[in-house]
């Protein structure tokens, strides 16, 4: 099965939403956090019934223009035809969909090209790590600008 880069795109973004709303508890945390919580549990009940909320910004990042909104549209609809999607119209009549789900195809399509390229950026990093180290011992020591300074632990 051959997937454009928007398809890509958006099976990705679809199954990061599941997987986000799939560990949400049913319970509030014990300790703080129920505001959170609250509205993430309401989308998890919406997420079981209906599927993810369809929501571009999101998964794209930013707001779309009236442009990408055609054309991911249509990438959602190609992807239906192609059994990887079910778009769901919460309140029924019309073609403007409020969730998305992955059909089982759909889900595994996504699961493979998320580990797909988990491996590419594992392989790059690997890549890079020589680079970086040579970097790093090209460093003169002595103290660093505690703005730009990195300590063993990523902080």
């Amino acid at each position: 099965m051959t997937l454009t880069p928007n398809m890509k795109t958006l099976l990705a973004a679809i199954l990061a939403d599941a997987r986000r709303l799939e560990v949400v508890p049913d319970k509030p945390p014990t300790c703080g956090g129920r505001a959170r919580w609250g509205p993430l549990w309401y989308e998890r009940q919406e997420y079981e019934q209906f599927g993810v909320r369809h929501d571009l910004d999101r998964w794209l990042g930013h707001a779309p223009t009236a442009s990408e909104s055609a054309v991911f549209s249509r990438a959602l609809g190609h992807m239906e035809t192609l059994n990887l999607v079910t778009r769901i119209n919460r309140w029924g009549g019309g073609r403007r969909a409020t969730h998305v789900q992955l059909t089982d195809t759909g889900r595994a399509e996504a699961e493979r090209l998320v580990a797909d390229q988990d491996a590419a950026m594992a392989a790059l990093l690997k890549d890079l790590a020589p680079l970086a180290e040579s970097l790093g011992q090209a460093l003169p020591e002595g103290p660093r600008n505690p703005d730009t300074s990195v300590d063993s632990t990523g902080e």
